[in-house]
């Protein structure tokens, strides 16, 4: 029976009632759905899990993955949330599954993952996307960059490496301290690794960055490397250069640098308010001397000097880079503070993906859930690409432009049919997107019904 209530503001009566017909909030994945039999995603994951399941019973490991990134594209940011897409039989249908992973089945899903399996799934499905990014992305005439940072992955209760180690947001909570790089041209992240709260920056970074470099096809050339202060290390520096790789890495500011910095004379004003100079300069623990710029900002004709105060002087703020490259000091300048766009990166797989969300007792578990998440921003970097973004939109805004729109499954004679609730512009935009991933299913496309 009908349950009567009135509109807030007019107060107009109105009847709720339910409908038992399959309506979804997320027609907008039909596009991700097109996306992924373009790319031939099915296939990839089948050929790159490395395990069987030999029960029965089991559900495919494909439509797993497939229900894990569907959850994520919905908003969840657990393995719990995950469960509200099981009663979803549109977004099931639209993905061609024959069943929706449950929460719990994902979780186990990733407890099969251990350090090897994790290298061998990720590092294929990272060598398939970087050869379709540089089949689809524009080649930069000097190659690309790379850049390497870290976060802090804040946890609650007893997990696998959970310790209490870097934390600028909450100092002795338990965390992970995972490891990312990302290709600046291309937005995307190339690879990664979870570690324990208690690991420094650049713990196992060189071990890291050559892991890295061995995924990229020679299609792909590196033209530089940057990094924060915490790579700043002589293993890190040593490792780079016998690579003979440019690079551009923050400064610590210990007190022998900021005494070189004192006797720096020569500063060059390039733009009003800032000048730059450089020196030389060999680090406890450094082998050799290495170049340093420095930059000064003057906090009075700037409102938003950035840097540190040093010498107890409070009218400049002082950055520091440490670089192999050649060139003027504020082209190189110019070129780190390009490595601050990583930070978006990483912000977007938190709040956007919720990569620090899926966490389990066991750490290559997590670590498998957190891989799967920094794969699929990949993929949605290249379907943007696909359907013709030329600005970088994060997910939040996706689901907001794409895939958030209601959707009533139906059929029309023996046919399925899936009316999508768009009108005016939109329709028309999601009209199109729809004949860019599946043109082979409407040769003629004025026929095509948009409603």
């Amino acid at each position: 029976m009908p349950t009567k209530i009135t509109t807030l503001l007019d107060q107009k009566e109105v009847l709720v009632d339910f409908t038992d017909k399959p309506v979804t909030p997320w027609g907008g994945l039909v596009l991700f759905s097109g996306f992924a039999q373009q790319i031939g995603l099915p296939e990839v994951l089948r050929s790159s899990i490395p395990f069987a399941l030999s029960s029965p019973n089991a559900t495919n490991p494909v439509e797993v993955i497939l229900a894990f990134m569907a959850g994520v594209l919905a908003g969840s940011r657990r393995f719990r949330h995950i469960d509200r897409l099981r009663q979803d039989e549109t977004v099931r249908t639209i993905l061609g599954m024959k069943r929706f992973a449950s929460g719990d089945t994902l979780a186990r899903f990733c407890r099969r993952f251990h350090q090897k399996e994790i290298y061998l799934m990720f590092s294929a499905l990272a060598r398939w996307q970087l050869q379709k990014m540089s089949e689809a992305l524009p080649k930069p005439v000097n190659g690309y960059t790379l850049d390497l940072d870290s976060s802090a992955f804040e946890r609650y209760g007893k997990q696998e490496g959970a310790r209490k180690g870097y934390n600028p947001r909450k100092h002795g909570r338990p965390s992970h301290h995972p490891i990312f790089a990302s290709i600046a041209e291309t937005q995307t992240i190339l690879w990664a690794w979870l570690r324990s709260g208690n690991t420094g920056s650049a713990r196992g970074g060189a071990e890291f960055l050559e892991e890295a470099l061995a995924l990229l096809p020679e299609t792909v050339a590196l033209s530089a490397i940057r990094a924060d202060s915490g790579f700043a290390i002589e293993p890190f520096l040593v490792f780079v250069e016998q690579k003979e790789l440019p690079y551009a890495i923050a400064a610590k500011f210990t007190k022998g640098l900021q005494a070189k910095i004192t006797m720096i004379t020569d500063w060059k004003e390039f733009t009003p308010g800032i000048w730059a100079g450089e020196t030389l300069f060999q680090a406890q623990g450094w082998t050799k001397a290495r170049r340093v710029i420095v930059i000064r900002e003057h906090k009075a004709q700037l409102e938003e000097a950035k840097g540190r105060e040093l010498f107890d002087d409070p009218r400049y703020l002082y950055q520091g880079v440490v670089t192999n490259k050649t060139g003027i000091a504020e082209e190189i300048w110019r070129f780190y503070r390009g490595r601050a766009d990583m930070e978006n990166r990483i912000k977007e797989t938190k709040y956007d993906y919720g990569i620090n969300g899926f966490c389990l007792k066991k750490f290559y578990a997590t670590e498998a859930a957190f891989r799967l998440v920094c794969f699929l921003h990949n993929l949605m970097v290249l379907m943007q690409k696909k359907l013709g973004y030329v600005a970088h939109r994060t997910l939040g805004s996706l689901r907001y432009e794409l895939l958030s729109c209601g959707a009533i499954l139906g059929k029309a004679g023996r046919r399925l049919r899936l009316r999508i609730s768009l009108q005016g512009p939109w329709r028309d935009r999601f009209l199109i997107y729809l004949l860019n991933l599946f043109p082979s299913q409407n040769p003629n496309c004025a026929a095509v019904e948009s409603g």
